[in-house]
């Protein structure tokens, strides 16, 4: 806990000499230019309390907020009308210090008029209430938003905003607010009491006009809200923290995964859709399913069958039915065959004791096998 400058003050009368524990706490209740400076990371998680925040970072802060509140931070009001009890449980665990209650549009103190357990989602009231309407308005953690809900905070930058009515110049029954405000976020106050959605006013299905159950005059209005924004991340910093799925991002460095990756395809800088990157930097336009070992068609007899590897070496097989013929390779050769083995099907010795090729090109080989049937077994690129 923080040492009062009064305290302070006392260990420094006329005639007194401070002790070492006097000057190391003094020290410790300065703020350190640079031991107490608080990073991105402290204000994401909202842990610490004995930070400072400059000017740089809190522009970082609302630039992405975003990242820190709309991604996955979700307004919400609940209502109990005509309440009687002790005991609230809400549909959501509650965000910390995101809670507001009210007892007939009345805000109540935390701590003094009702007691919050983040944890497991209740609301206690020491005294009880008998016969009234509360209404509590949170944040929660939602991380499986609904992606079809156009007012879905969900991948949205998010902000703050207020707007306030004088009772000099306003009466009305509609307002029309600057910004859409976003599902839920809305209060809105008349002469500071809070008034109830659906019942005071209601918000046109997709606008940001909001119209009240009758005229209001000589009061005045104050709207609080959020509204999406398209606030982008500008950070460098920051940039290479996140890695979204919608924007072009530049990653450097070695990455390791502890666990499988997947990917439809990787597409090479300046490469075409039908490329893919090869292990040593090249591209292919050949299919994925040419370098994917489960789907390469094989199978013995009778059926001839190929593999190709990321680094360009491909093996191919056949199973010969002729003694001496031309055959076709299962696929073309891109370059060349490097070596082409033949062997005999027999289960005695033969009588001519030999297995050769000859006239190989990219698409065919003459083979000659002492047998009538046999293998082919070539190795290329």
């Amino acid at each position: 806990m923080a040492t009062s400058r009064n305290d302070f003050h006392s260990k420094f009368l006329n005639g007194d000499i401070p002790s070492h524990a006097d000057f190391v706490e003094i020290f410790d209740n300065f703020v350190h230019k640079q031991d107490d400076k608080a990073d991105f990371q402290m204000v994401e998680t909202g842990t610490s309390n004995e930070h400072y925040i400059t000017p740089a970072l809190l522009r970082s802060v609302f630039q992405n907020s975003g990242i820190i509140s709309g991604n996955c931070y979700f307004p919400l009001k609940e209502y109990r009308d005509d309440f009687t009890g002790s005991l609230v449980e809400l549909e959501h665990p509650p965000i910390e210090n995101s809670v507001k209650v009210f007892k007939n549009g009345q805000l109540l103190a935390e701590d003094e008029d009702y007691e919050l357990d983040y944890d497991h989602a209740k609301i206690s009231f020491p005294e009880g209430i008998t016969g009234r309407n509360i209404e509590i308005n949170y944040w929660y953690q939602n991380m499986n938003p609904i992606l079809e809900d156009s007012d879905s905070m969900y991948g949205k930058s998010s902000i703050p905003f207020k707007e306030n009515f004088s009772a000099d110049t306003f009466s009305n029954d509609t307002i029309t607010l600057q910004n859409k405000p976003l599902k839920y976020s809305i209060k809105i106050y008349k002469n500071g009491q809070l008034l109830r959605e659906d019942k005071d006013y209601s918000i046109v299905d997709g606008t940001n006009v909001i119209t009240f159950s009758e005229t209001i005059s000589n009061r005045n209005i104050e709207v609080d809200y959020w509204f999406a924004s398209s606030i982008s991340i500008s950070d460098q910093q920051l940039s290479s923290k996140y890695v979204d799925l919608t924007t072009n991002q530049t990653i450097g460095g070695n990455k390791t995964f502890i666990g499988d990756t997947q990917s439809k395809s990787f597409i090479k800088t300046g490469g075409a859709s039908n490329q893919y990157l090869m292990a040593d930097g090249s591209v292919s336009t050949s299919t994925a399913s040419d370098y994917d070992a489960g789907h390469s068609p094989y199978g013995i007899p009778l059926i001839n069958g190929y593999q190709k590897f990321s680094n360009g070496l491909i093996l191919q097989w056949a199973y010969l039915i002729n003694g001496s013929t031309n055959y076709s390779f299962p696929i073309t050769w891109p370059n060349r065959a490097s070596s082409v083995v033949l062997s005999t099907y027999r289960n005695s010795s033969g009588n001519k004791g030999f297995n050769h090729v000859y006239n190989v090109t990219n698409t065919s080989y003459d083979a000659i096998i002492d047998g009538s049937t046999g293998y082919m077994f070539a190795i290329g690129y």
